[in-house]
């Protein structure tokens, strides 16, 4: 019963946009809300997971009086510095993607978009997997797994909405768009399904460094590229920042319903 809510709402969210006949104005201001919602996701989510990670496979090393348990003043930072190197590189790979391949065949503005649209749906794909497989561990505990459930059902549906309006500003096809949700529906149900087993042959490490590479490619794609296209025309600028903090703010709520 969770799976089919979890695609129905992926679904739901994803196919909204689809029934609205945007302007070029009009989708520009709706994509200020959805990179609101990205960089809630990566800020108040998908980084302080990896943190978590990150203090779980470094060294184990007594804290010092007074000192808050999640702050290490070790030389070592409390936490392993490969999981931070990963996030680097996956801001790296898709700026160098970006800029090397795709640019130097096509520069027109739609490219460019697609381009972006196609990271944005990595990123989230990768942290709609984890995500999936997060909720199959923590499924046991009664209370920790619902509230869990809230959050992901919270999560995907706005985040699918997010991915449609990307696409369409990409020029993506209906058909194209609708094919992109199906899967991007799936992804969370397919952790949830294979849970146990995914994270078992990937181990801790494993799936630290899939967060990682998906928190990079959120940085690059959100900063570099989301950012500057809500804001490239100066029309409707303050309702945009409204959308934008919004966005951040839905996020946030959702974060605090996962605890």
């Amino acid at each position: 019963m969770e799976i089919l809510f979890v695609t129905l709402v992926a679904l739901a969210g994803g196919a909204l946009p689809l029934l609205i006949r945007w302007t070029d104005r009009h989708l520009h201001t709706a994509l200020a809300l959805s990179t609101g919602i990205f960089l809630g996701a990566v800020f108040l989510h998908v980084l302080p997971a990896l943190s978590e990670m990150s203090l779980s496979s470094g060294a184990a090393q007594p804290h010092a009086e007074g000192v808050h348990p999640g702050v290490d003043l070790s030389h070592g930072h409390g936490g392993d510095p490969w999981l931070w190197l990963c996030v680097l590189a996956g801001v790296l790979v898709v700026y160098l993607i970006e800029s090397l391949v795709l640019r130097t065949h096509d520069h027109d503005e739609a490219h460019q978009h697609r381009a972006v649209s196609l990271a944005a749906l990595v990123g989230l794909g990768v942290h709609a997997l984890t995500a999936g497989i997060g909720y199959a561990a923590a499924e046991s505990h009664t209370q920790v797994g619902g509230a869990l459930l809230v959050a992901i059902l919270a999560h995907k549906g706005f985040e699918a909405f997010s991915l449609t309006t990307i696409f369409q500003l990409a020029g993506a096809s209906r058909k194209s768009i609708l094919t992109m949700v199906v899967g991007f529906a799936a992804i969370t149900p397919l952790g949830m399904l294979l849970g146990e087993s995914i994270s078992a042959q990937m181990g801790e490490l494993g799936m630290g460094v899939l967060t990682a590479l998906a928190a990079g490619t959120f940085l690059f794609v959100c900063l570099c590229e989301l950012l500057p296209e809500v804001f490239h025309h100066r029309e409707d600028s303050w309702l945009r920042v409204t959308l934008l903090v919004v966005g951040i703010a839905m996020m946030m709520v959702f974060e605090e319903l996962g605890h």
